[in-house]
């Protein structure tokens, strides 16, 4: 085995490990730490009164029909 298989190994091993730790500390931060949108996001995920938002939802699909 020569020494530029041995760093290509290292290399790609080396990723595989930053990339699982990445994940594993955004997973454990929660949704909103995970989401595409967070940087431009206005609204507060972790504040939102997801009932009532459902309840909202469903009150104006039903004045639709």
């Amino acid at each position: 085995m020569s020494l530029f298989d041995l760093l290509i190994g290292l290399a790609v091993f080396g990723y595989a490990v930053y990339a699982l730790y990445r994940y594993t500390r955004k997973a454990k931060s929660g949704k909103c730490a995970t989401c595409d949108l967070k940087p431009t996001c206005t609204s507060s995920c972790e504040a939102a009164d997801w009932d009532q938002l459902i309840a909202e939802a469903l009150r104006s699909n039903q004045k639709k029909s």
